[in-house]
């Protein structure tokens, strides 16, 4: 890769996890934290996108705040 003066820069479009600069074609957006990602970073469950394991992992199994989140289940005794 060919590095440019410092008054030379390149701008664009830029993956949050590793910093390239991409086409806007090969950025998409995470669904769950709003993080633009770029091709070589996707991680994929299922038939979705996203920009990290973790992301993924709380949308298919949310996270023990969303536990919290849900009304107690009322036995009968």
């Amino acid at each position: 890769m060919v590095e440019l003066p410092e008054e030379q820069t390149q701008e664009g479009p830029v993956c949050d996890r590793c910093e390239r600069l991409c086409e806007p074609l090969e950025l998409e957006t995470c669904p769950i934290c709003k993080k633009a990602f770029c091709i070589y970073c996707v991680y994929r469950v299922g038939s979705r996108n996203y920009c990290s394991r973790p992301c993924g992992d709380a949308f298919f199994f949310g996270s023990d705040s969303d536990i919290e989140d849900l009304p107690e289940e009322e036995t009968e005794e």
